[in-house]
């Protein structure tokens, strides 16, 4: 026996990001392309472009496979609260419920009035194919998050506001708020769309549709949650149209503004980057 034969191996971490039939993929130090998600030999492909050993996978759900559902917090026992939840949640979920999996989390901060908790749906038909197949590779899925949660690890951790305004499928603009690297809120912004070739005064109107909802949104942190007005935003957007927001909405609300999108990481890249810096913990499942 060698003296280095008990040595553990250091697993290599794998970020997925699972949108639609495809699974985007990042490890440090190493630029992997996408796979289509149920494909073995696809995923053989991957892997074996990484290093020897053990491999572990940190899986990011687009919102596609999952939903969130506020609900008031039952007043049950802890150990009975995803039980209770599931029937809190059954008639409101368009997943049939034999295809539910049930997670839960609670907002560092709340609106006044009965305590809140935020219930993700995951459609399991989405989720199961692909943790079985990586469990047939050897690879552990230690970790399944969702963008609410895994994207504010893309914005800065102190105690104060932050906003990002991020574009994710089908040119779907949304407004994040987070508080010390934690999830406060996700609000979309509706009826507003930014795409390639609009002409100047299309993204101006675009633009101005925009800067309301953002106003709707900050007099909600400030008049229901109490929270003081943020200090910067993030853009997670495709890099041109960040060049022509970065510098409106820093005039126009007075905020530092920062880009994170560039020429070498397209917005999905630093979504999938995202989920590398998340830590696993303890699941509350059903």
């Amino acid at each position: 026996m060698g003296i280095f034969s008990n040595r553990s191996l250091v697993p290599i971490h794998i970020g997925g990001y699972l949108s639609g039939n495809l699974c985007h993929l990042a490890a440090k130090d190493v630029r992997l392309a996408p796979v289509p998600a149920r494909s073995v030999e696809g995923w053989r492909s991957v892997l074996n472009q990484l290093p020897k050993g053990p491999k572990t996978l940190r899986l990011l759900l687009s919102s596609e496979c999952y939903e969130v559902i506020t609900v008031d917090r039952p007043n049950v026992e802890e150990q009975e609260l995803v039980a209770a939840l599931t029937w809190s949640v059954k008639d409101l979920s368009a997943i049939p419920l034999e295809h539910q999996q049930i997670d839960y989390f609670e907002l560092k901060v709340q609106p006044a009035g009965p305590k809140k908790l935020q219930v993700v749906v995951a459609d399991r038909r989405k989720i199961q194919p692909l943790v079985a197949l990586l469990h047939g590779l050897k690879v552990q899925v230690e970790l399944i998050t969702i963008e609410e949660i895994a994207l504010t690890n893309l914005m800065p951790k102190d105690e104060r506001p932050h906003l990002m305004l991020c574009q994710l499928q089908e040119n779907r603009l949304s407004l994040l708020v987070s508080v010390a690297g934690e999830f406060v809120l996700q609000r979309p912004i509706n009826g507003v769309v930014f795409a390639e070739g609009q002409d100047e005064l299309t993204r101006q109107t675009q633009f101005d549709a925009m800067t309301l909802e953002l106003q709707r949104s900050l007099d909600y942190l400030d008049r229901q949650l109490r929270m003081p007005m943020p200090v910067s935003m993030s853009l997670l957007l495709p890099v041109e149209l960040q060049q022509w927001l970065e510098p409106r909405i820093q005039s126009l609300f007075d905020l530092p503004v920062e880009s994170i999108a560039s020429a070498d990481r397209d917005v999905v890249n630093c979504i999938v980057a995202s989920v590398l810096t998340e830590q696993p913990e303890v699941q509350h499942e059903a």
